[in-house]
This record gives structure tokens, C-alpha cells and sequence, in this order.
């Protein structure tokens, strides 16, 4: 069976307003998003731009907007009809890929790792509790940033939700020195504090399990 999906897609080198195009592709009731991009690429359209990398839900590099929703595009079943996008508020590298190397550049300042200690030849235990556990779920996928009404990379890129989740880690993680919730302030993790609007496809309670552990007092 075939149906037809809609691909947005944008070429900044080349300027223009982004273009929605039609693609039409062999499917059935287990196709992923991302199986109909690779049958468009290899067998219509080889310059279509979109990106994966483990094709099993675990690396996050695949997210798209799947009608108007953030996507696992190696999870999502493809339907007919399907309007495909990248992640809103970032900007756009091509077509379904985003820069993600320009997000993550913006977050040098901010130290999201543990810095080294003493004598790195003994042995650590860390004890791991069951928030810091599903906090480590994440997946870098970025998606939890595109589901921020506020979020816009141009004009803050450290605003969205994913930064918050970052510093959650980190705050629960036994090794930390760096006051996190200090951190967040300075970010604006009180505005967040009744928004109730982001969300992680991977199933972290963002508000609960982040912002309300960064907003404590």
C-alpha cells in the first residue's frame, strides 16, 4: 500500500521561505517515519536532509515534528496524510536537520558535567536515586525545547526546558560541587515554575522531576 506524507523542507544557502513537498511511499501498519525518509532518499529524492543514528530510540538524533508534535521519527508509525517538520525554535540546518553543534556550543558556559576530583585512581561508589535515574532517561533529542511555547533558539537559546533537565542531573548527582539551582535562576527557571507545557516524548515529568527540584528552596 502507498500513501502520501508531506516533508517541510528548506535549503538556508539558498535562501526562500520554507516549502512543503509531497512524497509518495510503500507502507504498512509497522512503517516508521524514519523507514519512508530512507525510501525517499535512496529511492526519489537524494538530496532530502534528515538525520539518525541507532534507529532504536535511544540517541535522540532522529526528532522531528510529526503534525505538529515532536517525534521519534525510528518510533513513530508513518500514516497517511503525515505532515513531517523539523523541531520548532531551532534553527535549520536543512530540511529536518537541525544544529544541534550550535546548541550545544551555547552550553560550554554553563559546565553541564561534573568536574574532576582528587585521586581519579580510587574507586567511586555512587548511589543512584530513583529521580536522578529517570532524569539519566534522557536522551538529548532536544524534542522537550520544541514543545516550549517561549523557547526560540535566536533569542535565548539556554531558555528551553532541556537546560533545566541538565541541571536536575547534575544537582541530584552525588559528585556535583556546583549550586545548579543557582545556575537555573540565572536562567529563568522561575518563569517556568506554572507553565505546565513542556514535555519530554521519552516520559520525564519535566516539572516535577526538574523544574520543581530546581525551584526548591
Amino acid at each position: 500500500m502507498n500513501i502520501r506524507i508531506s516533508i517541510r523542507r528548506v535549503d538556508p544557502d539558498k535562501g526562500g521561505e520554507p516549502q512543503w513537498t509531497d512524497y509518495e511511499v510503500p507502507a504498512d501498519e509497522r512503517t516508521t517515519v524514519l523507514e519512508s525518509l530512507m525510501y525517499i532518499y535512496e529511492n526519489t529524492d537524494p538530496t532530502l536532509a534528515f538525520r539518525f543514528g541507532c534507529r532504536f530510540d535511544k540517541c535522540g538524533l532522529c526528532a522531528v515534528e510529526v503534525n505538529g508534535r515532536p517525534k521519534m521519527a525510528c518510533f513513530t508509525e508513518v500514516e497517511e496524510g503525515m505532515k513531517i517538520g523539523p523541531l520548532r525554535g531551532m534553527p535549520v540546518v536543512r530540511d529536518l536537520v537541525i544544529d544541534r553543534a550550535a546548541y550545544f556550543e551555547a552550553l560550554r558556559g554553563l559546565e553541564i558535567y561534573i568536574p574532576e576530583q582528587g585521586d581519579r585512581s580510587t574507586p567511586q561508589v555512587i548511589r543512584q536515586s530513583e529521580a536522578h535515574k529517570k532524569l539519566l532517561s534522557c536522551v538529548e533529542c532536544l524534542a522537550c525545547n520544541a514543545t516550549c511555547p517561549n523557547y526560540d533558539f535566536s533569542k535565548n537559546p539556554l531558555s528551553g526546558p532541556y537546560v533545566f533537565v541538565k541541571l536536575a542531573q547534575l544537582h541530584f548527582d552525588p559528585r556535583n560541587t556546583v549550586d545548579r539551582r543557582a545556575q537555573a535562576r540565572e536562567l529563568g527557571v522561575q518563569s517556568c515554575a506554572e507553565c505546565r507545557k513542556c514535555t519530554c516524548i521519552h516520559g520525564i515529568n519535566i516539572r516535577k522531576q526538574a523544574i520543581e527540584v530546581l525551584t526548591a528552596q
